[in-house]
């Protein structure tokens, strides 16, 4: 069951992964784009900062997107360990035995 456990919680989301990488690599490439523009005569106006807030922005919402898709993908190992663990619970022979009590014997 330990390692059931142990499987649950390392399993991967593909697609969380991408997120990552992709916001990883929009955020690295901005940043070039930054330097790339900074380091020349350029007049910083608000096209330049809004271009720059929203690239960010951007790749900080799909790298957010990749955590929550990653997180989704353990919680659905975990809750699928539990309900199984759970019916097979259930499932367990229950012994009807009655046992002896002394406590009627004294009226």
């Amino acid at each position: 069951m330990e390692e059931q456990i142990k499987k649950a919680k390392s399993t991967i989301s593909w697609t969380g992964l991408g997120c990552k990488i992709f916001s990883v690599i929009g955020i690295i490439g901005t940043l070039i784009y930054m330097t790339a523009l900074s380091s020349k005569e350029f007049k910083k106006n608000i096209f330049f900062w809004s271009t720059l807030g929203t690239a960010i922005g951007s790749s900080i919402s799909i790298g957010a997107l990749g955590s929550i898709a990653e997180s989704s993908k353990k919680n659905q190992a975990l809750t699928a360990l539990l309900v199984e663990s759970t019916n097979s619970a259930s499932q367990l022979p229950f012994a009807k035995e009655i046992e002896y009590s002394d406590l009627n014997e004294d009226n």
